[in-house]
């Protein structure tokens, strides 16, 4: 379908779904994302001649070889030549093409070629097989050709850029990373005709729970090869089809340091028999990921079931146990009266399968318990001192920021945010809030200086029923930063990171977040507790308050590990 003739029918549901106030909103939405160019396009994967030029005169201090690591089976004469002619176009020529071929007798072509290569570039190692394996082993085969002290993988249908190995060294010298991951780009002909890109899929920082809920990694990756150590196999056989992603998980266990490399180097080519045209090509590839994130659970002492998250055949969701019957501390703000708390309260009763609740609520009255499960709390101060002493006083083993305006869809909402709470290491956990109008509020936070308050709410630009920039509302995230609206986090974990912060009282949500992954701990957003906003709301953060906190996080601001420069010169999200 036509970009303009399915933002038409995008528009026409916003104004018969929501009306028109949020009809103007998605309109001038789509005015905006209209406003880059081609050339926009291309800045963002084409190198100049000059720039390719400067790069082949870098010297390293660590001179790395990379060992490319590509299998091939019946390879199209034209792909496997774009493919070598993509290496010997590198900038950085300390690499070696490791071609472990299992091609049948009607592709006696892939040989030949491969030998006339191999005959005037020594870096060129090829080996044909006794027979086709299958991926895995096919791949593994290629290992064993490897001499290099880096190991990148590149498909045997795809193309790398030519910076590709330069700035993963750079990476390596600058960075000390030993697993390295780049964005790309899907293309069918020509990596140079605009109109032929298919998709550019500009990812976030490393995050392990965005690795289980799918492969955001896929290419360029390049690690180091202690990392295979102990590793009875590079890939597991039964895991074809995932291989990938099950490779992934296991060395990411194992690396110190994972780079992510904000540019796009890597050609993902799309043709009738890449997975990146048709899934049913490889249909079993979704029950061997399932097996991968199994796996990877077992070997970590996590209890989960594994599915698919329909309608999503390639997003996956791990439902963990609770364990026990914990008790939560709601602390509802945005209200102040015994009246407006109960009232919030049989909502929240009636659309909530989970029981064992205690509320509190930040009252302008003095402070008393109202009965076994209801406390009114009063404390001078600006609101992150009111809800610090509402902690301070909490019961639970949990505790739950709610923003007394919020109601709720699914039975469930609570569960989900418990179940990932009480993982080790997890900081704060996140809701999909919604406006009233049915835009989405906020599905977690990063941070940027391109923002006039360096924070930016993801998704909001969405509406429900939306799935977002390569399906981000849809799967569990790792996120910088999850909205004080629907907050839960351990209260002991409140104890080690510090209270929240009443200098920055407009933000102390983020604040709280950021100092938890300053501890450790990582923040996750959860798609499946889905709440609104019963009314229209509004929130500014004035401007001495945002001067307060770019002063305290500016390097984080600079360098927010779950976002992408290059969403914002796209304006994806």
């Amino acid at each position: 379908m036509k970009s303009w003739i399915k933002k038409i029918l995008i528009l026409l549901k916003t104004l018969f779904k929501y009306g028109f106030t949020a009809f103007k909103k998605r309109l001038s939405h789509f005015k905006n994302c209209d406003t880059y160019s081609l050339e926009d396009i291309r800045s963002i994967h084409i190198a100049s001649e000059e720039e390719l030029k400067k790069q082949r005169q870098v010297k390293f201090s660590k001179p790395i070889k990379f060992s490319i690591i590509t299998p091939l089976y019946n390879t199209p004469e034209k792909f496997l030549l774009e493919l070598i002619e993509s290496l010997q176009a590198q900038t950085y020529s300390n690499w070696e093409l490791c071609l472990a071929d299992g091609s049948d007798d009607q592709h006696q072509y892939v040989e030949n070629i491969c030998n006339e290569y191999a005959k005037t570039d020594s870096r060129i190692i090829y080996h044909h097989l006794a027979e086709n394996k299958g991926i895995s082993e096919n791949t593994n085969e290629c290992i064993q050709l490897a001499t290099g002290d880096y190991y990148g993988l590149l498909d045997h249908d795809d193309i790398l850029h030519p910076s590709a190995l330069y700035e993963a060294c750079k990476a390596i010298n600058e960075e000390n990373a030993d697993f390295i991951y780049t964005d790309e780009v899907k293309f069918s002909n020509s990596i140079y005709d605009i109109k032929d890109l298919r998709a550019f899929n500009l990812k976030p920082g490393f995050g392990m729970d965005d690795l289980r809920s799918h492969n955001f990694i896929c290419h360029f990756t390049v690690f180091d090869k202690n990392l295979l150590k102990n590793e009875e196999k590079f890939y597991r056989s039964e895991f074809d089809g995932s291989q990938d992603h099950d490779m992934v998980l296991r060395l990411t266990e194992k690396a110190r340091k994972i780079f992510h490399i904000n540019k796009v180097l890597y050609y993902w080519r799309v043709h009738a028999n890449s997975v990146s045209m048709n899934l049913d090509v490889k249909s079993y590839a979704v029950d061997a990921a399932i097996s991968a994130v199994k796996d990877q659970l077992f070997r970590n002492d996590e209890k989960g079931i594994v599915m698919s998250s329909a309608p999503f055949r390639t997003i996956y969701r791990v439902e963990y146990p609770i364990e026990g019957n914990p008790l939560v501390s709601i602390i509802l703000w945005n209200i102040n009266t015994e009246n407006q708390a109960k009232t919030v309260i049989d909502i929240i009763k009636q659309y909530t399968k989970y029981a064992n609740l205690e509320y509190i609520y930040l009252s302008e009255s003095s402070g008393c318990i109202l009965d076994k499960t209801l406390r009114a709390i009063n404390y001078e101060g600006n609101l992150a001192e009111q809800i610090n002493e509402a902690v301070r006083v909490a019961q639970g083993e949990y505790i739950l920021l709610l923003n007394g305006e919020l109601r709720f869809m699914t039975q469930n909402w609570i569960d989900e945010l418990i179940m990932h709470a009480q993982r080790n290491q997890v900081g704060t956990v996140g809701a999909k809030v919604y406006n009233k109008d049915g835009s989405i509020r906020c599905a977690g936070i990063s941070l940027s200086n391109e923002y006039g308050d360096d924070l930016y709410h993801l998704g909001k630009n969405n509406y429900q029923g939306e799935i977002g920039y390569e399906a981000i509302l849809c799967h569990v995230r790792n996120v910088t930063a999850n909205s004080k609206d629907c907050l839960m986090f351990k209260k002991k974990t409140w104890n080690t990171v510090g209270s929240f912060s009443k200098e920055l009282y407009q933000c102390f949500d983020v604040d709280f977040c950021l100092k938890a992954s300053q501890n450790g701990f990582r923040n996750i957003w959860v798609p499946y507790s889905e709440v609104f906003l019963s009314s229209l709301s509004t929130e500014q953060i004035s401007k001495q308050q945002s001067k307060e906190f770019e002063s305290k996080w500016n390097s984080e601001i600079s360098n927010d590990k779950h976002s992408n420069s290059l969403w914002n010169k796209l304006k994806l999200v």
